[in-house]
């Protein structure tokens, strides 16, 4: 198996690295997207809009827009609209990133224009400016941000949730093994109490998301998980659809 390593000092031109490298390396630690809410598009009450200064990652490619940028934005039809884009754009093969407008088709509906996210070219869509039949400039009313769904969102860091399903399976094959040893020393009614306090402590832990069963019936002190939260009975023979009045909330921390 191949293996990649860096980055170290070239010795005699030992370790050469080029920008793939650095930005396979940063990808792995940043989501695509702009930092803090930054390059928002607002309207000049003309045919411009101005995209305000912030910084963008693409696949590890870092775009930093120091000035704001005025667009321009293409003359309206006479009889048709047209929904226009503003997007950074990640251009491998001439090696730049830029923020643009892509000009979207005319129709009596129209709808917002595609944008490329190939081998060599990834967007980050910042906004959507509607340009209506006749339009002669830009308002507020007419962009949508878009900064904040699929098409761009905030840069976060890579590991947003972690996975503890593997985890918790092999506490669960540890648990199961260690109970089947234990078992059969125990007998009736002490087995029956240990599993009943091993299911209380599940529950009291938050291991098991619901417990609750339609068709089970319940004492006074039995616990139960509903609706993420923990339930202890207050009325005997407690059976059926749920019912609340029937169950007593019960607090993680008390308060002396």
């Amino acid at each position: 198996m191949a293996e990649k390593y860096g980055f170290f000092n070239s010795v005699n031109g030992d370790r050469i690295y080029d920008a793939s490298d650095v930005a396979n390396f940063i990808s792995r630690y940043f989501t695509n997207g702009i930092f803090n809410n930054s390059m928002q598009v607002t309207a000049n009450d003309n045919m411009t809009v101005t995209v305000a200064t912030g910084n963008a990652n693409i696949n590890g490619y870092a775009y930093d827009l120091q000035d704001a940028l005025t667009l321009d934005i293409g003359d309206s039809d006479q009889t048709l609209s047209r929904i226009d884009s503003v997007v950074v754009r990640l251009d491998l093969t001439n090696r730049q990133i830029s923020t643009q407008v892509i000009e979207g088709n005319y129709a009596t509906t129209p709808s917002q224009p595609a944008i490329t996210r190939s081998n060599t070219i990834y967007d980050l869509r910042l906004a959507n400016i509607s340009v209506p039949a006749n339009a002669t400039r830009i308002t507020s009313d007419m962009i949508t941000d878009t900064r904040f769904g699929d098409d761009c969102g905030n840069v976060v860091q890579a590991v947003q949730t972690l996975d503890t399903s593997d985890i918790f399976a092999q506490y669960q094959a540890a648990w199961n093994t260690w109970f089947a040893g234990i078992q059969a020393e125990l007998s009736g009614d002490v087995a029956g109490n240990l599993q009943n306090g091993i299911t209380n402590l599940r529950i009291a832990l938050g291991i098991d998301q619901t417990t609750y069963y339609e068709d089970e019936t319940y004492s006074k002190g039995d616990l139960v998980v509903y609706n993420y939260m923990i339930y202890e009975c207050n009325t005997d023979g407690t059976t059926g659809t749920w019912d609340s009045t029937k169950w007593t909330v019960v607090p993680i921390i008390i308060n002396q």
